[in-house]
């Protein structure tokens, strides 16, 4: 017989539990402020005073949207472990969330690896252009053309915070996902309370 849902349970969690909520919270949030924050700074190196640099936040390149999403996921996958009421529900659940971690963190190292052949060149000229015309209030395309005439594609890529701080957000998913791999494991193995049948594991 299934047990009844965790999130219903009015017992005192254990430190492993807590400890996994904590983690996975603030893990998400981090994360989520990461993607918000700028990643780069686009410009030229010729232009000294950073006049026609432009940022780019994370959520605005594919990365950032799937470094967000994992993080909203995550929660999802919280609280949904705690509804769960089977055992193997509860462990895939938990390892799901684990792998959103490292997906975060492998996909903002990616970027923080190679940020001048992911955000330089023609896509990179695209991101700037098209903050320019919005700046400027005007076409994207012949902000882009005129850009391309004076400056070519060299373009100069610094990197932002916003890289780093999905990193630890995604390292901080991955050990609450850990921690919830524990948490299942242990009340798993735990001895069931007289009259209630112990969870037992989906095959």
């Amino acid at each position: 017989m299934p047990e009844r849902p965790e999130i219903l349970s009015t017992a005192r969690p254990t430190a492993i539990r807590l400890w996994g909520f904590l983690f996975l919270v603030v893990g998400a949030v981090v994360t989520g402020i990461g993607a918000l924050m700028d990643w780069a700074t686009l410009g030229f190196p010729g232009d000294e005073r950073g006049a026609l640099d432009v940022a780019v936040k994370g959520v605005d390149v594919w990365e950032g949207k799937v470094v967000l999403a994992s993080a909203v996921l995550a929660l999802v996958g919280m609280i949904a472990m705690r509804l769960a009421q089977r055992t193997g529900t509860r462990r895939a659940l938990a390892f799901g969330i684990a792998t959103l971690g490292a997906l975060v963190i492998s996909v903002a190292l990616s970027v923080a690896i190679r940020a001048e052949a992911r955000l330089g060149g023609s896509e990179g000229l695209d991101e700037l252009a098209g903050g320019l015309a919005e700046r400027l209030g005007e076409d994207p395309g012949a902000v882009r053309a005129q850009l391309e005439r004076q400056y070519g594609e060299q373009l100069r890529v610094d990197l932002g915070p916003g890289v780093a701080v999905a990193i630890v957000g995604g390292v901080l998913i991955d050990v609450g996902g850990a921690l919830g791999l524990l948490w299942v494991r242990q009340r798993a193995e735990a001895p069931a309370a007289p009259g209630q049948a112990e969870a037992s594991p989906t095959p």
